[in-house]
Protein backbone atom coordinates (compact mmCIF):
# COMPACT_ATOMS: atom_id res chain seq x y z
CA UNK A 1 0.00 0.00 0.00
CA UNK A 2 1.39 3.35 -0.98
CA UNK A 3 1.12 6.34 1.65
CA UNK A 4 -0.05 9.26 -0.19
CA UNK A 5 2.06 12.50 -0.96
CA UNK A 6 1.27 15.88 0.20
CA UNK A 7 -1.10 17.82 -2.68
CA UNK A 8 0.76 20.12 -4.88
CA UNK A 9 -0.25 23.91 -3.72
CA UNK A 10 -0.70 26.66 -5.91
CA UNK A 11 2.42 28.83 -7.13
CA UNK A 12 2.67 32.40 -5.14
CA UNK A 13 2.50 33.37 -1.90
CA UNK A 14 0.31 31.99 0.50
CA UNK A 15 -0.26 34.62 3.75
CA UNK A 16 -1.42 33.51 6.79
CA UNK A 17 -4.30 34.59 7.98
CA UNK A 18 -3.75 36.19 11.96
CA UNK A 19 -7.02 36.05 12.79
CA UNK A 20 -7.58 32.43 12.71
CA UNK A 21 -4.25 30.66 12.64
CA UNK A 22 -3.13 29.69 16.54
CA UNK A 23 0.21 28.36 18.11
CA UNK A 24 -0.31 26.08 20.82
CA UNK A 25 2.30 24.71 23.36
CA UNK A 26 2.59 22.34 26.08
CA UNK A 27 5.28 21.67 28.51
CA UNK A 28 5.71 20.04 31.88
CA UNK A 29 5.55 21.60 35.18
CA UNK A 30 6.80 20.03 38.14
CA UNK A 31 7.42 17.17 36.60
CA UNK A 32 3.95 16.05 36.12
CA UNK A 33 1.39 18.74 35.32
CA UNK A 34 0.83 19.74 31.66
CA UNK A 35 0.80 23.18 31.26
CA UNK A 36 -1.05 24.59 27.83
CA UNK A 37 -1.14 28.28 26.33
CA UNK A 38 -1.58 29.98 22.97
CA UNK A 39 1.08 32.90 21.51
CA UNK A 40 -1.10 34.33 18.28
CA UNK A 41 0.67 33.93 15.10
CA UNK A 42 0.48 37.83 13.53
CA UNK A 43 2.45 37.53 10.28
CA UNK A 44 3.09 34.81 7.90
CA UNK A 45 4.15 33.80 4.62
CA UNK A 46 4.41 30.76 2.49
CA UNK A 47 6.16 30.93 -0.78
CA UNK A 48 5.55 27.83 -3.00
CA UNK A 49 7.20 27.84 -6.42
CA UNK A 50 5.95 24.77 -9.16
CA UNK A 51 3.75 23.13 -6.50
CA UNK A 52 6.72 23.08 -3.97
CA UNK A 53 7.25 24.77 -0.64
CA UNK A 54 10.51 26.93 -0.81
CA UNK A 55 10.28 29.36 2.02
CA UNK A 56 8.02 29.86 5.26
CA UNK A 57 7.99 32.34 7.89
CA UNK A 58 6.25 33.23 10.73
CA UNK A 59 5.91 35.98 13.27
CA UNK A 60 4.21 35.62 17.04
CA UNK A 61 3.36 38.03 19.73
CA UNK A 62 4.94 36.83 23.13
CA UNK A 63 3.16 39.86 24.54
CA UNK A 64 -0.25 38.03 23.93
CA UNK A 65 1.03 34.42 25.28
CA UNK A 66 -1.85 33.13 27.40
CA UNK A 67 -2.31 30.21 29.59
CA UNK A 68 -5.50 31.06 30.86
CA UNK A 69 -3.36 31.84 34.23
CA UNK A 70 -2.79 36.02 34.46
CA UNK A 71 -0.06 35.20 37.36
CA UNK A 72 1.65 32.29 35.42
CA UNK A 73 1.51 34.48 32.20
CA UNK A 74 2.73 38.00 33.41
CA UNK A 75 5.90 35.42 35.37
CA UNK A 76 6.75 33.67 31.54
CA UNK A 77 7.47 37.51 30.19
CA UNK A 78 9.58 38.27 32.39
CA UNK A 79 13.71 38.98 31.52
CA UNK A 80 14.91 35.68 32.86
CA UNK A 81 11.92 33.42 30.74
CA UNK A 82 10.66 35.04 27.57
CA UNK A 83 11.75 38.08 28.04
CA UNK A 84 8.81 39.72 25.94
CA UNK A 85 8.87 43.24 27.10
CA UNK A 86 12.89 43.69 25.26
CA UNK A 87 12.10 40.83 22.45
CA UNK A 88 8.45 40.95 21.90
CA UNK A 89 8.40 38.70 18.78
CA UNK A 90 9.07 34.88 18.04
CA UNK A 91 9.87 34.13 14.83
CA UNK A 92 10.73 31.04 12.89
CA UNK A 93 12.19 30.91 9.03
CA UNK A 94 12.51 27.77 7.59
CA UNK A 95 15.82 26.49 6.04
CA UNK A 96 15.16 23.42 4.70
CA UNK A 97 11.74 22.01 3.63
CA UNK A 98 11.15 18.93 1.98
CA UNK A 99 8.11 16.73 0.63
CA UNK A 100 7.01 12.86 1.84
CA UNK A 101 3.29 12.34 3.52
CA UNK A 102 3.05 16.22 4.13
CA UNK A 103 6.28 18.49 4.69
CA UNK A 104 9.48 18.27 7.07
CA UNK A 105 10.83 21.48 8.14
CA UNK A 106 13.34 22.76 9.24
CA UNK A 107 14.48 26.12 10.15
CA UNK A 108 15.47 29.03 12.84
CA UNK A 109 13.38 29.93 15.88
CA UNK A 110 15.01 33.61 17.22
CA UNK A 111 13.89 34.23 20.70
CA UNK A 112 15.11 36.55 23.24
CA UNK A 113 18.26 37.86 20.40
CA UNK A 114 19.20 34.38 20.33
CA UNK A 115 18.05 31.08 18.06
CA UNK A 116 18.46 27.20 17.76
CA UNK A 117 17.12 24.78 15.24
CA UNK A 118 13.94 23.35 15.16
CA UNK A 119 12.00 20.88 12.75
CA UNK A 120 8.43 20.93 12.53
CA UNK A 121 6.08 18.30 10.92
CA UNK A 122 3.45 19.31 8.83
CA UNK A 123 -0.20 17.39 7.88
CA UNK A 124 -1.20 16.98 4.29
CA UNK A 125 -3.76 20.39 3.76
CA UNK A 126 -7.11 19.37 5.21
CA UNK A 127 -8.34 21.78 2.81
CA UNK A 128 -6.95 24.36 0.44
CA UNK A 129 -5.18 26.78 2.85
CA UNK A 130 -5.35 24.84 6.11
CA UNK A 131 -2.06 22.82 7.38
CA UNK A 132 -1.26 21.85 10.62
CA UNK A 133 2.46 21.39 12.01
CA UNK A 134 4.10 20.12 15.10
CA UNK A 135 7.25 19.82 16.97
CA UNK A 136 9.29 19.74 20.27
CA UNK A 137 11.34 23.03 21.04
CA UNK A 138 14.18 21.86 23.49
CA UNK A 139 14.23 25.57 25.23
CA UNK A 140 17.79 25.90 26.72
CA UNK A 141 19.62 27.16 23.75
CA UNK A 142 17.31 30.10 23.79
CA UNK A 143 18.47 31.10 26.76
CA UNK A 144 14.98 30.50 29.19
CA UNK A 145 16.27 29.53 32.02
CA UNK A 146 14.37 28.25 35.37
CA UNK A 147 14.88 25.44 37.21
CA UNK A 148 13.69 21.80 35.24
CA UNK A 149 11.14 20.49 37.98
CA UNK A 150 9.34 24.14 37.71
CA UNK A 151 9.12 23.79 33.66
CA UNK A 152 10.13 21.23 31.64
CA UNK A 153 12.90 21.70 29.20
CA UNK A 154 10.92 20.66 25.98
CA UNK A 155 8.04 22.15 24.47
CA UNK A 156 5.44 21.07 21.94
CA UNK A 157 4.33 23.32 19.82
CA UNK A 158 1.23 22.94 17.55
CA UNK A 159 0.56 25.50 14.97
CA UNK A 160 -3.14 25.15 13.46
CA UNK A 161 -2.23 27.37 10.18
CA UNK A 162 -4.93 29.29 7.65
CA UNK A 163 -3.83 30.46 4.88
CA UNK A 164 -4.97 33.12 2.39
CA UNK A 165 -3.68 31.94 -1.27
CA UNK A 166 -2.06 34.13 -3.51
CA UNK A 167 -4.31 36.40 -5.76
Amino acid sequence: MTRPTAPALRTGTWTVLSGRTTATFEVRNFGFNRVRGTIPVTAGTVEVTGGEVTAIAATLDLGALDTENPRRDADLRKPKLLDSATHPELVFEAARIWRHEGWEVTGELRLRGTSCPLTLTVEPPTGEGHVRATGTLDRAPLGVRAPRPMIGRYVRIVVDAWLAPPS
